[in-house]
C-alpha cells in the first residue's frame, strides 16, 4: 500500500491512536481491541487508516488475517507504552496533538 502525505497539513497523533496501538498489541486482533475500547471494528480500522494517511506511513502490514507492525508501527507502540502511564485513568480527549512527527516516522 502506498501512502501519500499532504505536506501542507500537519499530522496529528491523538491519544486514541496510541490506545488503539496498545490494545491491538495487547489483544492480538482488531476485533478484540475494538471490543476492549468499546468501538466497532470499522471505527477502529477507520481511525488507523486515517492516522496512516495523515502520517504518510504504514503502521501495520497485513499477512492474510494477521497484522504485523512495521518499523514505524513499532516506534509508535514504544511511544504509546512510554507515555500511556502519564494518562492514568482519565478519559481520552477527542482531539489533541502528539509529540511524534511524521518525519521521524518516515525516517524509520
Amino acid at each position: 500500500m502506498k501512502y501519500t502525505h499532504n505536506e501542507t497539513a500537519k499530522p496529528t497523533l491523538e491519544r486514541m491512536h496510541l490506545e488503539i496501538l496498545s490494545a491491538v498489541d495487547r489483544d492480538g486482533s482488531l476485533t478484540a481491541a475494538a471490543k476492549a475500547l468499546h468501538l466497532t471494528q470499522s471505527a477502529l480500522s477507520h481511525s488507523i487508516r486515517k492516522l496512516e494517511d495523515s502520517l504518510g506511513v504504514a503502521i501495520w502490514r497485513r499477512k492474510g488475517r494477521a497484522l504485523r507492525l512495521t518499523q514505524a508501527g513499532e516506534y509508535l507502540l514504544a511511544v504509546a507504552n512510554r507515555i500511556a502511564p502519564q494518562f492514568g485513568s482519565h478519559p481520552a480527549p477527542q482531539t489533541g496533538r502528539g509529540a511524534v512527527s511524521a518525519r521521524s516516522l518516515r525516517n524509520r
